[in-house]
Parts: structure tokens; C-alpha cells; sequence
């Protein structure tokens, strides 16, 4: 900078130009900037039409007590529904019950705890097996990928059918091993209460039976989507594992590791980038999950509301009961909660990702 000054001071042209270059040089900025910003205005437009506007007009009908047309403006009192009664509420007889979005949002959770972890598991160690180079490796990726691609509706179609009580196939092989029926999707009684009867026990009647686990009609549905999502994860992994440099895993034999230590000090390290997507991933899918829901129950959530998720009960509260600003309301917590839980994995979970370099 001291050399540019004494250089103008030198030569006085150049000094009178100087200012006229820097106003060119502005100009030129600004066009460019304003270039820039015509590009990316059709998408800015289609970005706050589609994504933000439908949050806010959604938050700004949570505020009403709206039908089919708004009909009154009562502030908090969907949120005051929501949180007072249909939440969790106390019965004179049993004590504290869980309500219907109690019920639906603990529903959503078994869903993704029973989901999420064995779907990441089970495709890790496909992936792992599929990255070996062995004959017939492209026909079973494309066997596992299939499920991923499927309409989900028809796929569910045919698992409903298979878990039929009296002509499905699931029941069909467990009277060839001598076991009783199972009701599957009827049956409302919890896997938790279940295992108490069977031990000789009975269930307090203090303790909500939702508590007690998923029912036999959920399991069916956790099967379902584990079936249907592992495509996606393998796919996921592969990616990560044509990353992992070779002469890593060289390096890691010679100093005698086996296949065991390779994977867990070696190939999780490495593919932690794809575990954090594919975590984030499943649990907002997990959490808005409808048509699976949908299908298996046919709208209705049933047996007794045990496979009611909160998308679903969302839907039935919009469409069913017609109580669009409630349902709003409940949109506006759910959105909430998945928000959380994506800033509690960034947060917490980002910190033990290992990116390469």
C-alpha cells in the first residue's frame, strides 16, 4: 500500500484516473452481482412459494379454529389442546394416560427405534459383502436396490396380504412348525403385555398399555420398511466404501489386523460421513412416514390406534374430522420436533464424523 501511494504521488495521471478505474470496478461488481441474482430469482421464487410460504401460512392456521373455511381467531388454543389434553391426561380411575397424539407420537417412536438402527446395520454389512469383488456382485445390487424403487403402496399391497390371519403366508409357516395363528394387524395388544401374560404376570392397570411396546401390527410395519429402505443405504455405502483408500486396509493387514479390526478401526471410520446422512436421513423419513401407515391400517391406525403415527393422525384430524387449524397446530409440533432432533445429531453426532482429506 505505501508503495501504490507514492507511486500516485509520483505520477499525477495516474493519480486523477485512479478513482474513475475504482468507479468502473464498482459498476462492473454491481452488474455482475445483479446478473447473478436474476439467475437465481426463478428459484428463489419457487423456494419461498412452495417451502416457506406453505410454513407460514401453516403457522399462521394453527392460530385458528378453521373448518373448511376460518371461523374463529383463538390464538394459542390449538397449542393449548395439544399440550393439556390430547398430549397426555389424567384419568380419575387410572391415573395418568397418554391422549391420541400421545399415543401417535409414541407410536412414531417405535417406528424409528425399531427402524432406523436395523436397516443402518443390516445394509452396512450387505454393502460390506456386496464391495467384495466375487461373480454375480452386479445381480445381487440390483436385487437389493429393487425393493428401494418399488411403489411402496403396491409393495405394502402384497406384505398386507402376506400377513393375512387366514390365507397369508406368515401364518401358513407357522402352522408348519406347529405354531398357533397370529392375528398380525388385528391384534392390539402390545409385545410387552404379551410377554408378561406369558410369564404368568398381569399388566398394572395404572401403567398405559401403549407403554407395554409395538404391537404385532407394528413389527409388520417395521419389517416392511426395513425391506423397503436398505436399497437406498447400500447404494449410500457402496459410495462411502469406494472411497476408502486401498492401501489403508494393505497397511492394516501387514501389521496383522483381521477382517473384524479392518472394519472397526478402519472401514466405520471412513464411512462415518455416511452413517451421519444416512442417520439424519432415517429419522426425518421415520418421523414423517405416512403411506406404509396408511396402507397397512387402511387409514385408520388401528387396532385401538397402535399404528396411528402422527402423520397419519395429522391427515385423519384434516381430512377426516375436518379441523384444519388443529391439524396445523399438530403439523407445526411435529415440525418441531424433527427440527430438534436434526439440530440434536448436528450438534452432538457431526463432532465424531471423520472426513477425509
Amino acid at each position: 500500500m505505501l508503495f501504490r501511494n507514492i507511486a500516485l504521488e509520483l505520477n499525477p495521471a495516474k493519480r486523477k484516473t485512479e478513482p474513475k478505474k475504482r468507479l468502473r470496478t464498482s459498476k462492473l461488481k454491481r452488474r455482475q452481482a445483479l446478473i447473478g441474482i436474476a439467475y437465481a430469482l426463478p428459484a428463489l421464487l419457487l423456494l419461498v412459494l412452495f417451502r416457506y410460504w406453505p410454513l407460514l401460512f401453516g403457522t399462521w392456521i394453527s392460530l385458528w379454529k378453521w373448518g373448511f373455511v376460518p371461523e374463529q381467531f383463538i390464538g394459542l388454543g390449538n397449542y393449548v389442546r395439544i399440550f393439556t389434553e390430547d398430549l397426555i391426561y389424567k384419568d380419575p380411575t387410572f391415573g395418568w394416560q397418554l391422549g391420541p397424539i400421545g399415543q401417535s407420537l409414541l407410536v412414531t417412536l417405535y417406528y424409528a427405534i425399531g427402524t432406523i438402527p436395523p436397516a443402518i446395520m443390516i445394509s452396512f454389512f450387505i454393502a460390506y459383502y456386496l464391495f467384495q469383488q466375487r461373480k454375480g456382485m452386479g445381480a445381487l445390487r440390483t436385487i437389493f436396490f429393487l425393493p428401494y424403487i418399488t411403489s411402496q403402496v403396491a409393495a405394502a399391497l402384497v406384505f398386507k396380504w402376506i400377513f393375512h390371519p387366514s390365507v397369508g403366508v406368515a401364518n401358513g409357516a407357522l402352522e408348519r412348525f406347529g405354531l398357533p395363528k397370529q392375528e398380525w394387524l388385528g391384534d392390539p395388544d402390545p409385545v410387552g403385555m404379551k410377554l408378561v401374560t406369558a410369564f404368568g404376570g398381569t399388566w398394572p392397570e395404572w401403567l398405559p398399555a401403549q407403554l407395554g411396546g409395538p404391537t404385532y401390527a407394528l413389527i409388520v410395519i417395521m419389517i416392511f420398511t426395513i425391506w423397503n429402505s436398505i436399497g437406498f443405504n447400500i447404494v449410500i455405502f457402496l459410495a462411502g466404501l469406494g472411497n476408502v483408500p486401498a492401501d489403508l486396509y494393505e497397511a492394516a493387514k501387514i501389521d496383522g489386523a483381521r477382517t473384524v479390526h479392518l472394519m472397526r478401526h478402519v472401514t466405520l471410520p471412513l464411512l462415518s460421513p455416511m452413517l451421519f446422512l444416512l442417520t439424519i436421513v432415517s429419522v426425518i423419513g421415520a418421523f414423517e412416514s405416512f403411506n406404509t401407515f396408511y396402507v397397512f391400517s387402511g387409514g385408520e391406525g388401528g387396532p385401538l390406534g397402535t399404528t396411528m403415527s402422527l402423520p397419519l393422525y395429522i391427515f385423519r384430524s384434516f381430512y377426516v374430522y375436518g379441523q384444519v387449524g388443529y391439524a396445523a397446530a399438530v403439523s407445526m409440533v411435529l415440525f418441531t420436533i424433527v427440527l430438534t432432533l436434526t439440530w440434536i445429531q448436528y450438534r452432538f453426532g457431526e463432532k465424531k464424523v471423520h472426513y477425509q482429506h
